[in-house]
């Protein structure tokens, strides 16, 4: 009997030692509270990820660390465990072959924005309507960072339409000043071109027509997190699955950030001013731990 319960006793003193230890790992977790999101340098995914950064830190308690790539190594990242969030994911067209890729390291949150849109875009007084209208212009399109869906696609319409014109890439900020530069002048210029961005807001634009449909129809931006986010951040997942945002309420994130000097400011003052949506948001998501000062 004294053999028997001595083994007993072990056993329960192992069990006792690996449950310790498991809440113990999640304890670790929760006290850390920190996310890492990676975002590309576009438009709408700094004002996303800016939005997210605020809200995440101010009234959620978490630590978040931001880190700027490109959108091959976003998605890697996240598969790898690198990351935990990126919030710019194009689907089902303009980053599908991430997604193939990555498909069994990551999980879709959210519908961030349900109405975005790619193509070739034009000054709306150009001569141009239709991407086949380019076999008769003999200019560079002007397009971003070569890794970026748009690209790919972009290079399958030169092929597919059998255009003259060479692709070239910088980055967005230079693309945007060549077109603020041939508005100027009221000169011909093709651009790589997606919506939600401010430059619809700002110039008169236009879609070329894509009658092949290389670009697709009208995508969604999800939230995508590496595989089992949820387990050790619950709250965050729930906080991006709810955060969804509308064309005028998007355009206007993504202008208050491009006039603020810093980021950071210009989503607060996006947020001061949409209050209630941001509440419905955060529900029952705030101040899940108080900081211990």
């Amino acid at each position: 009997m004294i053999r028997y319960s001595s083994k007993i006793r072990l056993i329960f003193l192992i069990l006792l030692i690996t449950l310790f230890n498991s809440c113990n790992t999640e304890t670790s977790r929760e006290a850390e509270r920190k996310l890492e999101i990676v975002y590309t340098d576009w438009s709408e995914s700094i004002a996303i990820t800016y939005l997210s950064y605020v809200l995440l830190e101010e009234k959620m308690d978490y630590t978040v660390i931001l880190k700027l790539t490109d959108v091959e190594s976003a998605y890697r990242e996240v598969a790898e465990g690198e990351a935990d969030i990126f919030t710019d994911a194009w689907l089902p067209e303009t980053h599908k072959t991430y997604i193939d890729e990555y498909r069994d390291e990551i999980e879709m949150v959210g519908i961030t924005y349900p109405e975005a849109r790619t193509g070739l875009v034009v000054p709306a007084y150009s001569s141009m309507n239709s991407i086949s209208d380019l076999k008769n212009y003999n200019q560079p399109i002007v397009g971003i960072d070569a890794g970026a869906g748009i690209m790919q696609k972009t290079k399958t319409a030169i092929q597919a339409y059998s255009l003259p014109n060479s692709l070239l890439e910088l980055s967005e900020e230079k693309m945007l000043e060549q077109l603020a530069d041939s508005i100027q002048r009221r000169k011909e210029i093709v651009i790589t071109g997606w919506e939600p961005h401010w430059i619809f807001a700002r110039y008169d634009l236009k879609f070329l027509d894509d009658v092949q449909n290389i670009f697709g129809q009208k995508e969604k931006i999800y939230t995508i997190a590496h595989k089992n986010l949820e387990e050790s951040h619950p709250n965050a997942v729930r906080f991006f699955e709810r955060m969804q945002l509308s064309e005028k309420q998007l355009n206007s994130l993504v202008y208050e950030i491009k006039i603020s000097e810093d980021p950071v400011n210009g989503a607060k003052k996006w947020i001061e001013q949409n209050e209630y949506v941001v509440n419905q948001w955060l529900k029952n998501l705030t101040l899940e731990r108080k900081k211990i000062m």
